[in-house]
């Protein structure tokens, strides 16, 4: 993809454009200051799914005609001269182009209001799409400035990354002109045309807006009001002013990604900027809070200052994610971010980055398929976790002193990661390059494999992944132990340490290393006794069950050692640990219940680990407290939601009986109603998969829309979850909420009885989805990873080979997942089965 003819750099692009919502077409003019730094009789631009219409050339006060070549294949349009030309010259092309519904590009997005249907358009141009808005050299590396001009109908607004400049009537359209760019990348250019409603403040000079469709811009208080404090946080800790005089944040309602950073006009899903304090829930609420911080971050890391090119993705993505959540850490303590961190980016990224299959964080990549590929865990969760592994390395002074002369010396450039390494080098005399380079360049992680032999201890660092390869990390260690805590640098496969006669130690305390521990007998029966006293932070207890759980996947211990290690969590009362002990219950769940064995286990299988979590319920039961922590809200879901699942039946009816009362026009709290639908759909039949059906279809608070959907993925009866699969694909679903349908029901095993028959039967309507990436992906995915064994294998992978599906790298890393799955079955089952027996 990368073009070899980099002799050509843009310097300014003035864009005009003619928006239609309703043939959802546009017209387009662009005029393209470019330097030639060599002779060329040739110039190649990027250009998709555009009608190029005329195109010209300025030099030397001449015009030049071109022969115009497409290269579709290439996404290339190709200007051929009778001459070489050189130093400075404008291209001149007219276009046209569709306003299209595949998420990407210059595309149009519906909504409704006051029972209207209603259309604005909208861009998205991350990764490689501004082409399919405007020939353009699509390259972050090729930064120039851009001048926007809009001709809109006069009842619309425009917005784009910068203030407007002038605005005028011109034969009954409104011809908006906004102000000239900074140097910036094309992928991050932004344009929005709609009927759009505003609330806005200040900081300092700044003018910060939430920008939403009619009648929801009371929903956008709680983002302006984190707007205003990220914006400070990260102005302070870069020591580098937000460079541009606007800040918009606009709500979109179809929108493939969770946001983009669009300078200076940052789009979001409607469900994770807008905020109504009665409706929404606990979760949701931490989740816009993580998102407009990470969106904002990329204003310094991404935008001030751009990857070279994408195998450097993670230089935006890890940063914008670990900062994201050390901004939430500044101002809200007391939502424990940290362990959000742990269990939703780095434990996401053990999970990817265990495969074979994975990749390093910094990739070669070619293709606009392989682009999207990497925006995955290991661009977001790995360099995320690996960050704040050196950030707690160096001190955080040292880090952030490194980070701000970085920024300072690459704003309105392009960088790569050596350039970070350096910064960071410089100021902390650690090689810190040495170092990094074994967790950037190479994939997997470390296994670190502990053993005590008198005073001593005894470490051997080995591939998790147990890849043939030879791979050495240089590893920051941080062992707690009864007496101290002792930090060190592994360097070697085998090391010794110095712990004196602790009677315990725990590896990675406080998890801030990006590797995973495997304890001896000894050891691993100290801390038993530790788990049930909690005299190890909530964070290490984590760590160690979730080490263990992970180390049968990987068929390093067998399942029944970490089934006898959580029996010592029985008066755990955290959230953050009680969460994943329950998700990893039902991903047993999930994994072995389709099993002939099942059935004579289940009874005492769903009880092995129930008195935390009832205990927790009895404390708090099912209504909140005023003024209760927002801990206590999550752990209320969670525990009734563990307990529906383990089957109690007092919470099953409890639940069905809210649900009934919901479904005759009663409202259910924000944070239990997801957990309520999904345990009425599993108990449940037809008549609730039509209720269920009837409440999305009416309802209008965005977040609830998705729980209804989720909820009709949860039903056991083969014949339910078909009209569910069929739902999916009706009208009433928008294309956007397809990820939710598809990660609903890769975790339902009664999902196997017919998901890859409804596949093959829809496949024609599934392949339109292709171009929308998050979407095909999501489903390549979940149809590989809903099934397990050897002949399901074969089935799916001869299905998918009869089919021109790309997306090579995510097909591999599922296909692995499921023979992990797989193997894991195959060597536990009867281990499983003699335990509850």
């Amino acid at each position: 993809m990368k073009k070899e003819q980099d002799i050509i750099f843009p310097i300014n692009y003035n864009l005009f454009f003619e928006p239609n919502l309703k043939e959802f077409n546009f017209l387009g003019r662009a005029e393209i200051e470019i330097k030639i730094q060599k002779p060329t009789a040739q110039i190649i631009l990027n250009s998709k799914e555009l009608k190029i219409k005329k195109a010209s050339i300025k030099y030397n006060n001449k015009i030049l005609n071109p022969k115009i070549q497409l290269d579709e294949k290439e996404d290339n349009l190709i200007l051929n001269l009778n001459q070489k030309i050189s130093n400075e010259a404008t291209i001149e092309i007219q276009f046209e182009g569709n306003l299209n519904d595949t998420l990407a590009g210059f595309y149009r997005s519906k909504y409704s209001h006051k029972g209207k249907e209603k259309y604005l358009a909208t861009t998205q141009f991350e990764a490689p799409y501004a082409r399919k808005a405007f020939p353009c050299f699509d390259e972050p590396n090729k930064k120039a400035t851009f001048s926007v001009q809009l001709s809109i109908d006069k009842n619309m607004k425009a917005i784009s990354n910068m203030p407007i400049k002038e605005e005028k009537i011109e034969n009954n359209k409104k011809i908006i002109s906004f102000q000239k760019t900074p140097l910036m990348s094309t992928y991050l250019l932004y344009m929005g045309v709609g009927e759009f409603e505003f609330i806005e403040d200040k900081l300092d000079n700044t003018l910060i807006r939430i920008v939403t469709t009619p009648g929801k811009s009371k929903e956008g208080k709680f983002a302006l009001e984190l707007t205003k404090k990220f914006l400070k946080y990260f102005q302070d800790y870069s020591q580098i002013k937000y460079p541009l005089p606007k800040l918009d944040l606009i709500a979109i309602p179809d929108f493939a990604a969770g946001a983009m950073e669009n300078w200076g006009a940052i789009t979001f899903r409607e469900v994770l900027l807008l905020f109504d304090p009665e409706k929404t829930s606990t979760r949701i609420k931490k989740r816009i809070a993580e998102v407009i911080a990470h969106e904002l971050w990329h204003q310094w890391s991404g935008n001030l200052v751009t990857m070279e090119w994408w195998n450097d993705l993670w230089l935006n993505e890890s940063f914008a994610t670990y900062m994201a959540y050390k901004a939430l850490n500044h101002y809200f303590p007391e939502w424990r971010v940290w362990e959000d961190f742990i269990s939703s980016e780095t434990a996401e990224a053990f999970s990817a980055d265990s495969l074979k299959t994975t990749h390093s964080i910094e990739v070669e990549v070619k293709s606009p398929n392989e682009i999207e590929e990497i925006f995955d865990k290991i661009s977001y969760g790995k360099g995320g976790s690996v960050l704040r592994m050196i950030d707690n390395y160096l001190g955080e002074s040292k880090f952030r002193e490194g980070v701000q002369k970085y920024l300072n010396k690459y704003q309105y450039k392009n960088a790569v990661a050596q350039d970070l390494w350096d910064a960071l080098s410089e100021i902390s005399d650690v090689p810190i390059k040495e170092i990094m380079e074994s967790w950037i360049k190479q994939k997997n992680f470390p296994l670190v494999e502990a053993k005590k032999e008198n005073s001593s201890l005894i470490l051997k660092q080995k591939d998790f992944s147990q890849s043939k390869n030879d791979k050495l990390w240089k590893i920051p260690i941080v062992i707690k132990t009864e007496n101290k805590t002792i930090n060190t640098l592994m360097t070697k496969k085998t090391q010794k340490l110095d712990i004196d006669n602790s009677n315990w130690f725990k590896l990675n305390s406080n998890q801030e290393g990006f590797y995973r521990v495997q304890y001896e007998k000894d050891n691993l029966e100290k801390l038993k006794e530790l788990m049930g006293k909690k005299d190890l932070s909530t964070i290490d207890r984590w760590g160690i069950q979730n080490d263990l759980f992970n180390l049968t996947i990987n068929d390093n211990i067998t399942l029944d050692i970490y089934l006898d290690f959580i029996k010592h969590y029985n008066k755990e009362e955290n959230y953050f640990v009680l969460e994943d002990i329950a998700s990893n219950m039902r991903y047993i769940y999930t994994i072995f219940s389709n099993e002939k064995f099942w059935s004579k286990i289940w009874s005492n299988f769903k009880s092995h680990i129930n008195s935390p979590f009832k205990e927790t319920f009895n404390k708090l039961g099912w209504n909140p407290k005023k003024g209760e922590k927002e801990e206590d809200s999550l752990l209320r879901a969670l525990t009734i939601s563990y307990l529906g699942f383990a089957e109690d039946k007092e919470i099953t009816s409890t639940a069905i009986k809210k649900f009934n009362e919901f479904v005759n026009s009663s409202s259910l709290n924000p944070d239990l109603s997801g957990v309520i639908y999904s345990l009425a759909a599993r108990n449940s039949n037809g008549e609730t998969f039509s209720n269920l059906v009837e409440k999305y279809t009416k309802i209008e608070i965005i977040e609830e829309k998705i729980k209804l959907l989720a909820s009709l993925y949860r039903f056991k009866n083969p014949a339910i979850l078909k009209n569910s699969l069929d739902f999916a694909l009706s009208e009433n679903v928008r294309i956007q909420d397809l990820r939710t349908v598809f990660g609903s029901l890769s975790s339902n095993p009664d999902i196997r009885q017919i998901l890859l028959p409804w596949i093959k039967e829809n496949w024609k309507k599934l392949e339109k989805y292709k171009n929308t990436h998050f979407v095909f992906m999501g489903l390549i995915e979940s149809l590989i990873v809903s099934y397990v064994g050897k002949e399901k294998e074969e089935e799916i992978r001869s299905f998918l080979d009869s089919k021109e599906t790309g997306y090579e790298k995510t097909k591999a890393n599922a296909f692995e997942l499921m023979q992990i799955n797989t193997n894991w079955l195959e060597n536990n089952s009867r281990i499983l089965e003699n335990y509850f027996s």
